[in-house]
């Protein structure tokens, strides 16, 4: 049988038994897949004069986190279902016979389908809460390993450029003491592709504890830390956690997720923050550039 975190909509719905209600919220659903991906919760109650509560119960017995994840995986459905979907190979991108040129071009491919993935699975009301409250925090602290490890530090040096907190912990200690150590003025983002980092379950049980916001950006799916986390940012999910040459789509699907983010706080208080810039330019960058007017 089918695994159901592979299936689709229409297959996954098929595995239960559904009321009338269900039946005919599931009916409208596969018939509108292009018009609910960008529908509120509240729009599609409207539409089809079913609760939200409900509609939240028939996320969760056909197995989904909730209407989130319901999107997702619409949009995810969709993609299949194109032509283009199946025009690159994550996995492996290219064979040993391949030139450079056309390896270069297959990755080209490889990242313009990733981000393209990443973009069409953006949740604006979710984007719209996680930005709001990454700006108003005081501290923002990264958790992640690995490859991701630089990308947090990528982060972390553009909100540095606007003079915002942003702590990246490297080794399992570090991870430790600084979700120990959090405040409510804190809010943590966990970078994980797969969500089953060894390091992460103590990290989010620890924050959930303390009362700390959790935002996970990795792929869709149920893993072991979903309980403990408020918000999500899903990303291209083709690339397999192993049977691959490397990371190329969930390194540059986690990359321009972040620069996402980043944008939109910068556009928050964007003169604000680019008078910040235009103040301790000459302090931060000591090179000795002279470029022309």
């Amino acid at each position: 049988m089918e695994r159901k975190d592979t299936m689709t909509i229409e297959n996954l719905i098929k595995c239960y038994n559904l009321t009338p209600v269900e039946f005919q919220l599931a009916k409208y659903i596969l018939q509108n897949k292009e018009e609910i991906k960008n529908l509120s919760i509240q729009i599609l109650s409207e539409k089809t004069f079913v609760s939200k509560s409900a509609i939240h119960r028939f996320c969760k017995k056909i197995g989904l986190d909730g209407f989130n994840e319901l999107k997702v995986r619409l949009i995810q459905d969709l993609l299949q279902e194109s032509d283009s979907y199946n025009q690159i190979d994550v996995n492996f991108p290219f064979e040993s016979t391949d030139t450079q040129k056309v390896i270069a071009q297959k990755l080209l491919k490889l990242y313009e389908a990733s981000i393209t993935d990443t973009y069409n699975f953006i949740d604006v009301e979710e984007l719209n809460k996680i930005v709001v409250l990454l700006h108003h925090a005081d501290i923002i602290d990264i958790y992640t390993h690995a490859h991701n490890q630089s990308i947090a530090i990528n982060f972390q040096d553009k909100m540095r450029a606007i003079g915002r907190i942003v702590n990246c912990p490297e080794s399992f200690y570090d991870k430790r003491c600084t979700a120990t150590a959090s405040k409510k003025n804190h809010v943590a983002m966990i970078l994980s592709y797969s969500g089953k980092a060894t390091f992460l379950p103590i990290i989010v049980e620890t924050l959930y504890n303390k009362g700390i916001d959790i935002i996970l950006v990795g792929r869709v799916g149920n893993n072991a830390i979903s309980n403990y986390v408020k918000y999500h940012l899903y990303i291209s999910d083709r690339e397999h956690l192993r049977n691959r040459i490397s990371q190329f789509s969930s390194h540059i699907a986690m990359q321009y997720m972040l620069d996402v983010l980043f944008s939109c706080i910068f556009k928050m208080d964007y003169k604000a923050n680019m008078d910040y810039t235009q103040e301790v330019i000459g302090i931060v960058d000591d090179r000795n550039i002279n470029e022309p007017n």
